[in-house]
């Protein structure tokens, strides 16, 4: 029991950070790592409270939110109940899906001063490890679980892993602690229940320290996937487009064979995509080689996509494509305007830029998106152009596009976005007022 409360006690010692959450399932382990920092808050005086999430996947979920509710209540620790509705899509794990939903769920509700903590132990990195060679994973994966990483604005921790199961049962019982089974950790059809219980038992008999040993070989992968990752660096950097979810195509290419995949994934990893299998990796990186230089390949996976564009890679997340309004919108230019897409666009009054003030008398201004076939003489020009054409020389890519609000004064183009003005709307005098729109999303 004291090397848990040893344990957290050095850690919290060594941090900065005064808000820390819990990842309370109300099963054992969690139990314990709340229970022993809800002991040892009035020596540390930090903020503590707990977030369960509700996958709704057994029959007894709502029993469980009432423990996690009763639990937190008897401690006086905030808890914050978050139910979600998973949807497997087909080919993916129950596991991951819910891992996903879950992480993708605390990282909503987090700020950045927030420290979120998970219960894994040791125990859990050896199933991992194993369970990561099984699929045949490389360094990456092989490094299992990691103590620390970025969640969001928030950090998650877990400050157990290298805390046997057994010291987290012997504590449970100590403190007489009660907490919810999960029956599905019974059933053997998923693997990491048929290891812990079928497979790491026998290998204990040979060793019984294996977990420790297996878990300091994913510290050991850690440590070289560490090394790997300061080496492809320098070659990533040479790659990087304007931001980092841009890649060049032309200075990838040089690369080598092998490198061109392990900087791939670096790629992947450093704007947070976790990356696809060997042959979905080998997939995309073959038709990145053999496209036209004029196509405009899309390659989808997992939450993410990856489109080529002039000569370059995006690394975008799959959003859900909504079909924009074809009803004209009014828009009061002293208003904040919020679009169907998420985005935000403000107005306000400046000097000797932007639209004239003259020329839009009631202030307000029709929002409307392309239909095909507009034209407009952009400030500057002397000559009208289909604004298609305008839009390439702006080296807009084709999915962003569509979402592009188009301004009118009655059936009148007069700018595009926060991209130009057209001509007869342009202030032109230095000390005239005029329009300043901006995207503040």
């Amino acid at each position: 029991m004291l090397e848990i409360v040893d344990r957290l006690s050095v850690w919290l010692q060594l941090q900065t950070a005064t808000n820390i959450v819990v990842a309370y399932s109300g099963g054992r382990d969690s139990h314990v790592l709340l229970h022993a920092l809800w002991k040892l808050k009035p020596q540390f005086g930090f903020q503590l409270r707990a977030i369960h999430v509700n996958h709704g996947l057994q029959k007894d979920a709502d029993n469980w939110v009432l423990h996690c509710q009763q639990t937190c209540q008897s401690y006086q620790v905030p808890l914050q109940i978050v139910s979600l509705q998973l949807i497997i899509p087909p080919g993916e794990s129950l596991e991951n899906v819910a891992r996903i939903k879950r992480y993708a769920a605390f990282a909503d509700l987090l700020q950045e001063k927030d420290v979120l903590l998970t219960a894994h132990t040791q125990s859990d990195q050896a199933e991992t490890f194993l369970l990561q060679m099984i699929r045949g994973s490389g360094l990456q994966g092989l490094g299992a679980i990691v103590p620390s990483k970025r969640l969001g604005k928030a950090k998650l921790v877990r400050p157990l892993l290298d805390v046997s199961r057994d010291a987290i049962v012997l504590y449970a019982k100590t403190e007489q602690l009660t907490w919810v089974e999960d029956k599905s950790n019974n059933d053997l059809r998923f693997r990491r229940n048929y290891l812990r219980k079928m497979v790491l038992p026998p290998l204990k008999t040979l060793s019984e320290s294996v977990e420790t040993c297996i878990a300091r070989t994913a510290q050991h992968c850690q440590h070289a996937q560490a090394l790997l990752d300061e080496y492809l660096i320098q070659d990533l950097q040479l790659c990087l487009g304007d931001e980092t979810n841009i890649l060049n195509v032309n200075a990838f290419l040089t690369l080598t064979t092998l490198k061109q995949q392990y900087v791939f994934r670096h790629w992947l990893k450093l704007n947070g995509a976790m990356s696809p299998s060997l042959r979905k990796c080998q997939d995309i990186l073959n038709q990145i080689k053999h496209a036209r230089i004029d196509s405009e390949p899309c390659i989808a996976f997992g939450h993410w996509e990856i489109r080529r564009y002039m000569g370059k890679l995006f690394l975008l997340t799959r959003k859900e494509q909504k079909a924009h309004t074809l009803q004209t919108l009014e828009w009061p230019l002293s208003q904040l305007l919020q679009l169907p897409d998420g985005s935000s666009w403000q107005a306000k009054i400046v000097k000797g830029q932007g639209i004239s003030v003259e020329k839009i008398p009631k202030a307000t201004l029709q929002i409307a998106f392309r239909k095909g076939g507009e034209r407009c003489r952009i400030q500057g020009r002397k000559h009208s152009r289909e604004l298609k054409k305008i839009l390439q020389d702006f080296k807009i890519p084709t999915w962003e596009r569509a979402g592009l609000p188009l301004f009118y004064q009655e059936s009148e183009l007069v700018g595009v976005g926060a991209l130009f003005i057209c001509e007869p709307f342009a202030v032109r005098d230095p000390e005239a007022e005029g329009w300043l729109i901006e995207n503040v999303t």
